[in-house]
């Protein structure tokens, strides 16, 4: 295509040559005559210039009569070639060469983009460097593409056919005289159109007329917003209210929430308590998942509303962000802008169910799901599970740690003790399943009769024996025997049956202190005797003493 007019009007205007020599000479020849090769101009004296075609299209673009700038590149027996092309390139050279010198800008559109930035077209083509497309820094060049404007010329080598432009420069020069004007009217409250020029993690930076505003991230929208990039892109064209403006600092902060319906309003109108919505999971915390209900409207579901029956450590378990979830509104705070969701509210209580279903003292099977220091969590149903305690596992022995008892997996039977609905808890028994031994030993081992026992274990400081199965008393050293005794072996073994006294019996303590001295309970002992081991350092209760582990000498007691 040939040059628009406004190139043409560019170019120098050249004289008729009278003279011999045209060659690479410029001359204002009259456009003659067309044929189907080529555009024939009048060069005086008789002589023709011939174009070819190509120049110019399917189209004349001139009328006979209209004088052309051409290029007399060579001559061809009796006529001469030429190019009107060229002759425009040439002029604008020319044309650039001075501009650069005036500081002059030039119109221009940005055709493409290249290592390092962007080339533009000016009539001749001009290098567009990445630092000067823009007032700020561009990434990414794409957006600019096409853009037509000024720019300024700011390196010229006509000899390498180099130029090099600036956008910046120009963009600059408008930005101070708009800014200057913005800086003397602005003021909180204001409307303005601005252009997003960079984005960091707490906002972005909005241009409204050649200051920059920070437009933070909780004013971009009503709803949660994790990065600005969710809400703008650098390059958009937004509505902003001026919020607050300081002179002095020259510090401008700027809203785009404010001049969105506020979705808090009128909640009461749209949204009750024990409601059923459909909303969007936006976010995911440790304590729970936000669901967007409406742009800008978020509830949350804690997580201890997301399972009846399922331990949550975290949202994520059960849900992802962008899934759709249908939910029950629990509770509504207009005043705070909070509105409590439920998940699991959707559906019966199931520990209501289980209660009904498993009174207390209801025998039942299931398997450990869990083994833990405080206790076994034994599932009585899908999903429900139940906890013994470890002091609910034994009637005698002292277990420090379930895992070395039961595995999981492992099928037991437990009895309910009891179920509290409300905070989700089911307390089992193992004990429980059999009678207390120590109500059929109590009513044995009445303080001031005589028992029937067997020696089950030895002491530094006495002997144990069995007086029903299961309970145990001790036979104190000083006990055993009439005469000083060192160590109980020299008196007793194990295996051996002996009939002991009763001196005390303590429920409560789980107690029961024997004699094999006596023949009737003295007046003066009618509280529970502290036995004690004379060398050792720490005391221990005849309870902490039964069991296996009593077999060891760190298990001695204070007397």
């Amino acid at each position: 295509m040939l040059a628009s007019r406004s190139i043409l009007e560019r170019i120098d205007s050249a004289s008729s040559v009278t003279e011999e020599k045209l060659f690479n000479t410029v001359v204002s020849a009259p456009f003659v005559d067309a044929t189907d090769d080529c555009l024939v101009f009048d060069l005086g004296d008789e002589r023709r210039a011939r174009i070819k075609r190509d120049e110019f299209g399917d189209e004349l673009p001139f009328e006979p009569g209209d004088d052309v700038p051409i290029l007399v590149e060579d001559q061809r027996g009796d006529h001469w070639i030429g190019s009107v092309r060229k002759a425009e390139k040439l002029a604008i050279w020319r044309w650039l060469e001075s501009v650069n010198q005036s500081g002059e800008p030039v119109d221009g559109m940005i055709t493409a983009e290249n290592k390092g930035g962007l080339s533009v077209d000016m009539g001749v083509r001009a290098f567009l460097p990445r630092s000067h497309v823009d007032l700020h820094r561009v990434d990414d060049c794409a957006p600019y593409l096409g853009v037509s404007g000024k720019f300024e010329v700011i390196e010229f080598d006509k000899k390498r056919g180099n130029i090099v432009v600036s956008r910046r420069k120009i963009l600059e020069e408008q930005r101070r005289a708009e800014r200057k004007e913005m800086v003397s009217n602005l003021e909180a409250g204001q409307k303005h159109q601005g252009v997003v020029r960079n984005l960091t993690k707490y906002g972005a930076f909005v241009d409204i007329g050649g200051i920059d505003g920070l437009l933070h991230v909780t004013n971009m929208t009503w709803g949660r917003v994790d990065h600005p990039s969710e809400v703008v892109s650098a390059g958009d064209q937004i509505e902003v209210v001026v919020l607050d403006w300081d002179p002095d600092k020259e510090r401008l902060g700027l809203g785009r929430k404010q001049l969105l319906d506020d979705p808090w309003e009128g909640l009461a109108d749209r949204y009750e308590v024990d409601q059923v919505v459909t909303g969007k999971v936006v976010s995911l915390a440790d304590f729970g998942a936000f669901v967007e209900l409406e742009p800008g409207l978020e509830g949350l579901i804690h997580v201890t509303e997301l399972s009846w029956t399922r331990r949550v450590n975290h949202p994520g378990q059960l849900l992802n962000r962008n899934q759709e979830v249908e939910v029950k509104v629990i509770s509504i705070d207009a005043d705070e802008r909070r509105i409590g969701l439920s998940i699991k509210k959707l559906e019966e209580n199931p520990w209501v169910v289980v209660a009904e279903d498993y009174p207390p003292e209801t025998r039942l099977k299931g398997p450990i799901k869990n083994i833990t220091d405080f206790g076994l969590f034994v599932e009585v149903e899908d999903g429900v599970e139940g906890l013994v305690h470890v002091s609910d596992i034994s009637w005698t022995k002292t277990i420090n740690d379930p895992s070395e008892h039961f595995e999981v997996g492992d099928e037991v039977e437990v009895v309910v003790l009891d179920i509290d609905v409300e905070s989700q808890r089911m307390n089992l028994g193992i004990k429980q399943l059999e009678d207390d031994p120590w109500d059929k030993a109590a009513e044995v081992a009445v303080p001031g009769d005589k028992v029937e026992a067997t020696i089950t274990k030895l002491t530094d400081f006495g002997a144990f024996a069995e007086i029903v199965e299961g309970v145990e008393g001790l036979i104190h050293i000083s006990e055993l025997s009439d005469r000083r005794v060192n160590k109980a072996a020299e008196v007793v073994r194990p295996g051996q049956s002996v009939t002991a006294l009763v001196m005390n019996f303590d429920p409560k303590k789980r107690r029961i202190g024997l004699s094999l001295t006596k023949d009737e309970l003295p007046v003066a002992e009618s509280d529970l005797r502290e036995y004690s081991d004379d060398d050792a350092d720490s005391s221990a209760t005849l309870g902490d003493l039964l069991g296996d582990s009593l077999s060891s000498a760190e298990d001695s007691s204070e007397e």
